[in-house]
């Protein structure tokens, strides 16, 4: 299986060959010099330097992936020695998303700046507009607005649908760009507005750990490591 890794430019390729041994790893630089991200040091969901992370999830696949499918694995995620972490049936038909389940979306106005998008620019994609809304407004004063969707620490994207997104996202927002600094949550609003099929699934009982903090990671890390596995 291919592993593509994108960098900024402060980042040596070779720092980051040295510490992954990978057979078919490609590393690309990103983003593309013209590119600029605006946004609020002060916010975690619009700084400039998420917002430059997030947008090359959609955009770097979009440009270098050949596989039907491109999974997302973050950095945060360990894997155990679970021996069924995929499951076939989950690609039938077709699906544009494979991800694990989540039940809500920050900032609690994200779906309704998407909502707001399409409309404005209707003209420019036609694919999205003549779908109807999602209208997903937050109640007064939450800090997040419930509904069913994704989270993508693993995730598997259809690449074609990838393409689309990041096709229509530049031709209306400029190279590089997004509508809104979330790459889960731009392809999944797509996806859902156009009905294309979304697989939510339960990752982490597939053996798939996403933890938050250094010394969990670490610690994961070390027992997933000292596990036997199965077949091996």
């Amino acid at each position: 299986m291919p592993m593509l890794i994108f960098r900024e430019s402060s980042v040596p390729e070779s720092q980051i060959r040295a510490n992954i041994d990978h057979p078919e790893l490609m590393v690309v630089e990103w983003p593309p010099e013209s590119a600029t991200y605006s946004g609020d040091t002060d916010s975690k969901w619009y700084h400039p330097q998420r917002y430059k992370m997030l947008s090359g999830f959609v955009h770097v696949p979009a440009l270098y992936v050949e596989t039907p499918y491109w999974l997302k694995l973050d950095t945060d995620v360990v894997a155990n020695h679970t021996p069924d972490w995929i499951d076939e049936d989950w690609f039938r038909d077709d699906p544009a998303i494979i991800a694990h389940r989540w039940g809500y979306t920050k900032p609690p106005n994200q779906m309704e700046l998407l909502d707001n998008w399409v409309r404005e620019n209707q003209d420019q994609m036609p694919w999205l507009s003549l779908k109807e809304p999602l209208h997903l407004y937050p109640e007064p004063n939450a800090t997040r607005v419930s509904h069913a969707r994704i989270i993508s620490f693993c995730g598997f994207f259809q690449t074609k649908f990838s393409q689309h997104c990041s096709t229509i996202a530049e031709r209306v927002c400029g190279i590089g760009q997004l509508p809104v600094p979330s790459q889960d949550g731009f392809h999944w609003y797509a996806a859902k507005r156009i009905g294309y099929k979304i697989i939510r699934t339960n990752m982490k009982s597939r053996g798939w750990q996403h933890w938050s903090t250094t010394d969990n990671i670490l610690k994961a890390v070390e027992e997933a490591m000292e596990s036997p596995v199965d077949g091996v």
